[in-house]
Parts: structure tokens; sequence; C-alpha cells
């Protein structure tokens, strides 16, 4: 059996011969040890051979270079004459990844935040735009609309707003991005933002107008038509 030791210094190898090979019913009578599942797949070798695997004489030496555009000429001709240099820069630790996982955590908060905030303005926005428009919809049910054709019409409109607001809404970090508004706060929220967080909160933004234009239309249809027109709904 050979086995072999390789590391930044040296490569040493040894040829062994099997002696014995363990089992469960031996084990102990062999090694001396007890917890045979802890050693099933170990191979145990004399100190000797041990000491001859690793026990080498071995050192580190340090080159410096005067100019770092010669460090590569300095490599090639080190390892020509048998010398395995490394370059201290290939082990230098990189925290780039410890960095972006916690810019990727502190971006899921902030539009986790932000969409709470939306959510909660737009439903307010959304409100008040239906309840000035109640007396438009209840003449419509008046006149025969049916509540599908209020609902559509409700979507259609409130799409339209819902759009426009969120268009002016981007024009708006627009401008703080490029600082012809200067809000601070805001200039650091949309840092955490990308394409896929705007795309995102437009499709809950649409999502809370659908929910908003079905409730609508079923309160228009829930009570009287003169009590909605009278605004009591």
């Amino acid at each position: 059996m050979d086995i072999s030791a390789s590391n930044i210094y040296y490569e040493e190898k040894i040829s062994l011969k099997v002696s014995n090979t363990f089992t469960k019913s031996n084990f102990k009578r062999l090694t001396g040890l007890t917890k045979y599942e802890n050693y099933r797949n170990t191979l145990f070798i004399n100190k000797e051979d041990y000491n001859s695997l690793y026990n080498k004489s071995s050192y580190q030496s340090s080159v410096y270079v005067k100019n770092s555009e010669i460090i590569e000429e300095t490599m090639l001709e080190l390892n020509n004459i048998g010398l395995k240099a490394k370059k201290v820069t290939d082990y230098k630790v990189d925290d780039s990844a410890t960095y972006k996982q916690i810019i990727k955590i502190i971006k899921v908060v902030v539009t986790i935040v932000v969409i709470v905030v939306l959510f909660f303005i737009s439903y307010l926005i959304v409100r008040i735009i239906l309840k000035s428009r109640n007396v438009y919809y209840t003449t419509l049910r008046m006149l025969g609309a049916s509540f599908k054709n209020i609902k559509r019409i409700l979507d259609i409109e409130l799409f339209i707003n819902s759009s426009l607001s969120y268009i002016s809404v981007l024009l708006f970090i627009h401008l703080v991005k490029t600082n012809i508004v200067n809000v601070d706060f805001i200039e650091q929220l949309v840092n955490y933002l990308s394409l896929r967080e705007y795309i995102i909160m437009y499709i809950i933004l649409l999502f809370i107008v659908k929910l908003l234009s079905r409730k609508f239309a079923k309160k228009i249809f829930k009570s009287t038509a003169m009590n909605i027109y009278n605004e009591e709904v």
C-alpha cells in the first residue's frame, strides 16, 4: 500500500505492507480501543512510518520585488530553478462574498419595507379616488350597468391612475438619483433597489388595485342605489 503526503513544502510517498485487518470482533484486541464505529475507515500505521512521512525539514523564504510589474517574471524564474513559489495575493482573504450577502439581506429588508409602505399609501389613495367617483358609478348602476361592466370600468380606470402614479414616483426617484432633487433618505433607499424590485412593486400595486376594484364594485351592488348615491356606503 502506497501512502503519500503533499503540501507547499514537499511531496513524500512511502510503501507499506498490510500486516492485519481489523473487524468488529478483533478491533479491541488489535488496537486496544473500544468504539469500533468511530474507526471503521481508519488506517493504523506505526510511529516510525508516520514520522518518516511528515517529519521533514521544511522552511519558507520570502522574496520581495521592487516593482510589482516584474512579479510574474520573478515567479517564472523561481519555478525554473525548482522552487515552488506562491504569490501572497493568491492567499488573500476575499471579504466580497460576505459583503454581497449583507447587501442582499439589506435589499430584502428594504424591499419589504417599501412594499408595506406602498400598500398602505396605495390603499388610502385608491379609496379616496373611488369615494370621489361614488356618484358616477352609482349612476351607471341606475342606468342598468351590471356588476361585471362596472368592475371592468373600475379596473381600467384604476389601472390607468395607478400606472400614472407609479410612473410619477419613478420620475421622482430619477430626479433624486441624478441629484436634481436632494432627499438623502430616498437616495439611500433606492440604492438597494434593482429593476427586479421595481417590477415586483408594480405587480403588487396592480394586485392591490384589482382587490379594491372588486371590493368597491361589491359595495355598489350590496346596498340600495340611493344610499350609495348619498355616499352612505
